[in-house]
C-alpha cells in the first residue's frame, strides 16, 4: 500500500516527545515545497526536547542511532533521489536513549505524494 514520502517539514519524534532535527542531504527535489528525505539522511540527526529523565538506568534520546529502511514500509523500492530511495512515513529506527526509543512519524511533512 502506498505511503506518503517524507520531506524536511516532517515531524519525527522519539517516544518521549523529543523532535528529530531534519537536515536533508539534497535540496533540489522537493515534495510539498520542501526537500525530500532519503535513506541515510536521518542517521545521527540530533533529537531536541526528549523528556526521558537521566537516571542510573535511563538516558534521554540525543540522536537517531539507527535507521531501518524496510522496502515498501519505510523506504520506496522505486522512487530514488540521487540513487538513494526516498523515506516513507513508515520509517523504522531507534534513538540513542537508554532504553532506545522507536522513531515515530507524527506527520510526514506532506500527504499528497505517495510511493
Amino acid at each position: 500500500m502506498p505511503s506518503p514520502i517524507v520531506n524536511s517539514n516532517a515531524k519525527i519524534m522519539c517516544a518521549h516527545g523529543g523532535q528529530v532535527t531534519l537536515i536533508p542531504k539534497q535540496m533540489k527535489v522537493l515534495v510539498g515545497g520542501a526537500p525530500v528525505m532519503c535513506v541515510g539522511d536521518i542517521m545521527g540527526s540530533p533529537i531536541v526536547g526528549c523528556a526521558q529523565p537521566p537516571t542510573p538506568v535511563t538516558a534521554p534520546c540525543l540522536v537517531v542511532a539507527s535507521e531501518i529502511p524496510i522496502p515498501m514500509v519505510g523506504m520506496s523500492p522505486t522512487v530514488m533521489v540521487m540513487s538513494k530511495p526516498v523515506l516513507l512515513a513508515g520509517i523504522n529506527g531507534v534513538t540513542s536513549g537508554i532504553p532506545p526509543s522507536p522513531l515515530i512519524v507524527a506527520f510526514p511533512g506532506q500527504v499528497k505524494v505517495l510511493a
